[in-house]
């Protein structure tokens, strides 16, 4: 005897997103306007100040977090109008804060403002590492003047999963200039020292908390009690499938946490009948993010009162109104359907079909009508057709002896002719009548 072996291969899904190292890249502006005043002291000369004391203490405290700055605007003077002045000056590193501090003290504002540029450019500043998070910080006292769309280049950021999205910290930008960021990412404006130290503070401190993420299914009654439904997420830009979950209650009653990367914009697909899709789902990094989706269940049993009526006698097929198919059900079942308008077809011989709109907390039961047995008898070997009124519903064939078939209740016409027959005038039609849960006998005579 030989056997054959199938081989079950199984894939583990990491259900925690835990990076091992996150890195936040400075975007400093040091074109010609940051030589101007800030509250007595020149901007870049404040800016560089407080970020080698920022990064110094957040590196002594968390050994698993680098820093590294790109610069734009001191390589050429405005005159040259540079848009393209714009240089990782000093890339990532553990206990980076010095490196920084020196390189800081060796540039001088003087050129453009290409922040659009600069974002395009900071993809390659970020080493390879599917286990890191990245984060862009841009700090800025004044608006892109190299005619590049910042709002697009930090939506690339985005799709190709390569950052959160930016936080912008302005020295005194303006409210004109301010509403032009808000596409970029989290704009901050600061009008002092203090301000500014801690503004950057607190982004860098929510860029390293764990971002958590949980999924309020809504009920009819806009309450997250609905759960136990298989979810997918996909990236948004590609349609990649990222993670599999099966929503879940905590012990509590509450939608479980989720840890997921907080990084690009996440499509959302509930498997339920028929699916429901959320998209653009965007998290915000380092906090806990709620995402709520309506799903209004309708759970629809079909039923039928006879006992002997098993599962295997008719299944149900729920489509949509435009016909999609969107479930097979079985008989003495239960399922979750969303509420609204349903097409029903009952695969009884013959089909029963019906139009239905489920309510959430209602009663949607379709009682079925039990079948009727025609049991047909015939010496001869013969040929059939089965009519309910002009639509002919069953082709059988049989040799001889009797044969039975389950029919739904109704008045019916057989036409048929023996198998050996070779004349058509041999035909003979005759009507009966099925009952439901009773059997109906057929004797056919030999023409």
């Amino acid at each position: 005897m030989c056997c054959l072996g199938v081989q079950v291969m199984y894939a583990q899904q990491s259900q925690v997103y835990k990076p091992t190292v996150s890195r936040v890249l400075f975007l400093l502006d040091v074109s010609g306007s940051m030589k101007e005043d800030w509250n007595g002291r020149k901007k870049f000369d404040v800016a560089k100040e407080l970020l080698y004391k920022l990064i110094d203490s957040v590196e002594k405290k968390n050994p698993n977090v680098q820093f590294g700055v790109r610069a734009f605007g001191y390589q050429s003077p405005r005159a040259d109008r540079n848009c393209k002045d714009s240089k990782l000056l000093v890339p990532f590193a553990k206990n980076n804060a010095a490196n920084i501090q020196l390189a800081l003290q060796k540039i001088s504002p003087q050129g453009m403002t290409p922040i659009a540029y600069s974002l395009l450019q900071a993809p390659a500043d970020f080493p390879a590492d599917s286990k890191s998070l990245n984060s862009i910080i841009i700090i800025t006292d004044g608006n892109e003047n190299c005619d590049g769309n910042p709002c697009s280049s930090s939506q690339q950021l985005i799709e190709k999963r390569i950052t959160v999205r930016p936080f912008i910290v302005g020295l005194s930008v303006g409210e004109k200039n301010a509403e032009k960021f808000k596409c970029i990412g989290t704009f901050l404006d600061t009008q002092t020292d203090s301000a500014f130290y801690n503004t950057v503070g607190v982004i860098i401190k929510q860029t390293l908390n764990t971002t958590t993420t949980q999924i309020n299914l809504l009920d009819a009654n806009a309450q997250p009690t609905v759960t136990n439904i298989p979810f997918t997420l996909y990236d948004h830009a590609s349609r990649k499938m990222l993670y599999n979950f099966i929503h879940t209650l905590n012990e509590k009653g509450n939608p479980d946490t989720l840890y997921l990367d907080p990084v690009g914009v996440y499509d959302i697909e509930l498997h339920t009948i028929p699916a429901i899709r959320k998209e653009n789902v965007e998290l915000t990094a380092g906090k806990h993010n709620i995402i709520a989706v309506d799903v209004p269940l309708a759970p629809f049993s079909l039923s039928c009162l006879q006992a002997n009526y098993s599962n295997n006698d008719a299944q149900l097929v729920m489509r949509s109104p435009a016909q999609k198919m969107l479930n097979v059900q079985d008989l003495n079942t239960t399922e979750n359907y969303l509420k609204g308008d349903f097409r029903l077809q009952l695969l009884t011989t013959p089909p029963v079909t019906s139009d239905t709109s489920l309510q959430a907390f209602a009663d949607n039961t379709w009682m079925v009508s039990h079948y009727g047995t025609l049991s047909i008898m015939s010496e001869r070997s013969c040929l059939a057709s089965i009519y309910a009124g002009k639509k002919m519903v069953e082709r059988v064939e049989w040799k001889g002896k009797t044969m039975n078939r389950k029919l739904q209740p109704g008045k019916y016409r057989i036409v048929y002719k023996p198998t050996d027959s070779y004349e058509s005038e041999t035909t003979r039609t005759r009507t009966f009548e099925i009952i439901e849960g009773q059997n109906t006998v057929l004797n056919l005579q030999e023409p």
